[in-house]
């Protein structure tokens, strides 16, 4: 399975540690969620900010302004 090398500071690592702790996940479990979601968020977003940008022409001519 590829792995990833990732250098943190030692205040850091002590955030990521205790929000480990806190979540009862492992360090390394933890980090890797983190990255998954936040990347699945960006993908979600940018996916978000295209539909809008498809719908909102038609929006914008069926509703003057002050109605939208």
């Amino acid at each position: 399975m590829p792995a990833l090398n990732v250098e943190f500071t030692e205040d850091e690592m002590t955030r990521l540690r205790e929000r480990a702790a806190l979540t009862g996940r492992s360090l390394k479990q933890h980090v890797h969620d983190v990255t998954v979601q936040e990347a699945d968020r960006i993908s979600f977003v940018e996916g978000a900010v295209a539909e809008a940008a498809r719908i909102l022409p038609g929006v914008t001519e069926r509703f003057p302004e002050g109605q939208r």
